[in-house]
């Protein structure tokens, strides 16, 4: 049985067990925390969106920041590390603001399994090794915002390129190999949320949006303005984006 908790001068680490469908009301920690969830599943909501958090995820929350949990039906195992800022001092507040939602890094989930580690064989240096393990922990969460700001440099550099008319296919020029082809669209996804010719479409049917109800362009006109293959193409997108056809929109809108 692991032992539930260990303290530190800087640190507090602490095991939970959460029952099948428990619900833990809004609440909040008092410092920067990092939980790393060994088992089970559960969501997580807190003032502005709400995800799903499962083995191998790392959750990081700035202190007094209120959420709600809603556990699945096999509950639960987490493992929480409050970490004081006397720690590391300005360099906890970068993380809070950086990382949100669940992280899957490689790094955090193997100082995870240490703390469990730990918790199951603590003794009288415990505290020390407590310490150490939450230096490491934010010097890994630092890592990550240094990795993740000059990712998004980049994403910006492509979404600049693309918004001043540069095509997707030209950004993965054959110029580049396959491999770096495709580590090219997978960063942009990973940052963006969507593909690169998903992003185009979508600023092309922004710009429709735009032109339907300020201007008076036939929709051929407004399709081929704008990018699209032809009329039927921008149909088919627009009304999947929007949920509505060009048409219509123009039609309710007057």
């Amino acid at each position: 049985m692991l032992t539930p908790r260990v303290i530190s001068r800087f640190a507090l680490a602490t095991r939970y067990d959460r029952k099948p469908q428990e619900v833990l009301d809004w609440h909040e920690h008092r410092n920067l925390s990092f939980c790393f969830v060994m088992k089970g599943h559960y969501q997580e909501t807190t003032r502005h969106s709400t995800f799903t958090c499962r083995p191998g995820d790392v959750v990081i929350k700035p202190g007094a920041k209120r959420h709600q949990n809603m556990f699945s039906q096999l509950g639960a195992v987490c493992l929480l590390l409050e970490i004081s800022e006397d720690l590391l001092g300005q360099s906890t507040r970068l993380i809070e603001r950086e990382l949100k939602g669940p992280i899957r890094d490689y790094h955090l989930a193997r100082i995870g399994l240490e703390l469990r580690e730990e918790l199951l064989a603590t003794d009288s240096l415990s505290g020390i090794m407590l310490e150490g393990i939450a230096l490491r922990t934010v010097v890994s969460g630092l890592r990550l915002v240094r990795e993740r700001s000059k990712k998004q440099s980049q994403v910006e550099a492509m979404r600049e390129s693309l918004d001043a008319g540069l095509e997707a296919g030209d950004l993965t020029s054959p110029c580049l190999t396959a491999s770096e082809r495709k580590s090219v669209r997978r960063l942009f996804h990973e940052m963006q949320g969507c593909s690169m010719k998903s992003y185009v479409l979508r600023r092309r049917a922004f710009r429709a949006f735009a032109e339907l109800l300020n201007t008076n362009h036939s929709l051929a006109d407004v399709a081929h303005r704008c990018g699209f293959y032809d009329q039927a193409h921008f149909t088919k997108v627009f009304a999947t984006l929007f949920g509505i056809t060009p048409g219509r929109l123009r039609t309710r809108m007057k």
